[in-house]
């Protein structure tokens, strides 16, 4: 129990912020992915759990979706008027949505996010195109 409780060997995984950003993100994405497989709806969130899913799609959206090409990324925490753009170039096509839905998108679950993608039609289609994730 010990050994549990102490948390992680040295090395990669024992930084904090390894933890907090490779482990939020697998335990929500994949908790999700048996949720929506069930047809269950996206669920509401504390404003603090909010805070550490956008902070996630922030740190990850860039190499996430790096197999774009032909236009630039934005994504946009609906209702709380933040956006960052994630790929330069143009024209870009705009991800809005609640962090979480945001999050599953970049990681490939497309079908099952709730999200806007909105921008030129050429970007769109450059979207809707690339696979996004690992």
């Amino acid at each position: 129990m010990a050994r549990c409780a102490s948390g992680p060997p040295a090395g990669f995984f024992r930084l904090t912020w390894v933890r907090e950003l490779a482990n939020l993100n697998e335990f929500f994405v994949h908790h999700e992915d048996v949720r929506r497989a069930n047809g269950r709806e996206p669920r509401s969130f504390t404003p603090e759990m909010d805070a550490a899913l956008w902070r996630n799609v922030r740190r990850g959206a860039r190499y996430l979706s790096r197999r774009l090409r032909g236009c630039g990324l934005e994504v946009e925490w609906a209702g709380a008027g933040e956006v960052v753009r994630v790929r330069s170039g143009g024209p870009a096509a705009r991800l809005s949505g609640p962090p979480g839905e945001l999050l599953l998108y970049v990681f490939g679950r497309r079908s099952a996010a709730h999200v806007e993608v909105c921008g030129p039609p050429e970007a769109v289609a450059a979207l809707q195109r690339v696979h996004f994730g690992m």
